[in-house]
């Protein structure tokens, strides 16, 4: 959980992270002036969170309450395209992504992507970008999601809009070069919908979320070299308490005990069981 307030003076957000676990039980607390008008909260699991505004990240550790700021990435004449963090279980290393205009010319914009990587044992404030060879062939919306070693954002317009969902670019940390991927059965979606990208037990998943009827339908990516999609879910949300089809966005988070656990935007979680087909509201 964050929340943040402006010091126009300073060009600083005063922010407060409070972590809990799934029964309710509240964890440590922070509260930290940081440089940045707009943060933003990456994907972030395996102990350590990363926030980052523009050109400025910072990693907070819960447990040691340790808080860093990263060496600044490249600077965008024009604005940032994307983000992302995540760990290499391989590897045993943290990667933080960074998205930076190179230059924008009537034609489009020369996109190019740095790449920073601790390790256990590193002094994380002075680790440095490295710059990959290739240049992101689109521009992208929203922060990465790491899969498999594997980044993974949705493709936008050229203002910056998700509005292009006939591919997915991916960024393979392993030989530092991008590729992209079909959508199962783009010609089924519909610009009232509402899609995102997810891992659900260690797959990349599209979360396609429809107004009429009111339902989400997960798809699969079971294969990613002969890109095989799977629709392995579909769950009504007409079901789910206090659920509203104008208001209510349902973001699925994580997969645990057998159950989704999903966000939408209520006091507490809800945990959608696929043997009862229904949710449980969570403790908090």
């Amino acid at each position: 959980m964050m929340n943040d307030s402006k010091n126009d003076d300073n060009e600083q957000q005063l922010i407060h992270l409070t972590s809990m676990d799934l029964d309710g039980k509240v964890g440590n607390e922070l509260m930290k002036s940081i440089y940045g008008e707009f943060i933003d909260m990456l994907p972030s699991r395996h102990g350590l969170i990363c926030l980052f505004c523009e050109n400025h990240f910072y990693l907070y550790n819960p447990a040691t309450q340790e808080f860093v700021s990263l060496v600044e990435g490249s600077l965008s004449p024009c604005h940032d395209h994307g983000a992302g963090f995540g760990y290499v279980l391989s590897t045993e290393e943290y990667k933080v992504v960074h998205m930076f205009t190179q230059s924008e010319s009537s034609t489009g914009f020369n996109i190019g992507c740095e790449i920073l990587t601790l390790s256990n044992g590193d002094e994380a404030s002075s680790r440095p970008w490295k710059v990959i060879d290739q240049c992101c062939p689109y521009l992208v919306t929203g922060c990465a999601l790491l899969v498999n070693n594997v980044f993974y954002w949705t493709r936008a317009d050229k203002h910056g809009n998700s509005s292009d969902y006939d591919l997915i670019l991916a960024l393979d940390l392993e030989e530092e070069n991008f590729r992209t991927i079909r959508l199962p059965n783009p010609s089924s979606y519909d610009e009232e919908n509402y899609m995102f990208l997810v891992e659900l037990r260690g797959f990349l998943c599209l979360v396609d979320n429809f107004a009429i009827p009111p339902m989400m339908n997960v798809w699969m990516l079971k294969d990613a070299n002969n890109i095989t999609w799977v629709k392995e879910y579909s769950i009504r949300f007409d079901i789910l308490d206090g659920f509203d089809d104008v208001y209510t966005i349902v973001t699925p988070l994580l997969y645990h005990n057998e159950e989704i656990v999903v966000d939408s935007n209520q006091d507490s979680l809800h945990y959608y069981n696929f043997e009862k087909e229904s949710f449980r509201r969570g403790k908090h």
